[in-house]
């Protein structure tokens, strides 16, 4: 079957093969995030005034002191919030009341 060439017909497209002059591209290496450890957050009883505290894993000082152990969770639930930390509820005799909030 020959095909016939008709004048002012648009000639077949033909497919081209496109190489690419660009080498791939490389990707950055990824950098790694180092994720700081949560911090941990302790609520005891001071002996020495009886005041409920809230201090950080490590720290001499406590964040802050509180009449009574609901006021210092509650605080404690909002700073462990904000830093992706966690708390842990000391009795009033030291031991752990409850690891993790």
């Amino acid at each position: 079957m020959a095909t016939k060439k008709v004048e002012g017909a648009k000639p077949e497209k033909e497919q081209k093969t496109v190489k690419s002059t660009k080498e791939p591209t490389k990707k950055a290496p990824e950098k790694e995030v180092k994720k700081t450890p949560a911090k941990k957050y302790h609520i005891a009883q001071r002996q020495e005034d009886g005041l409920w505290q809230v201090k950080a894993e490590g720290a001499e000082k406590a964040l802050k002191l509180f009449k009574t152990q609901q006021e210092a969770i509650d605080y404690a639930k909002k700073v462990a919030d904000n830093q992706e930390g966690s708390i842990m509820i000391h009795k009033k005799d030291g031991s752990f009341r409850k690891l993790t909030y």
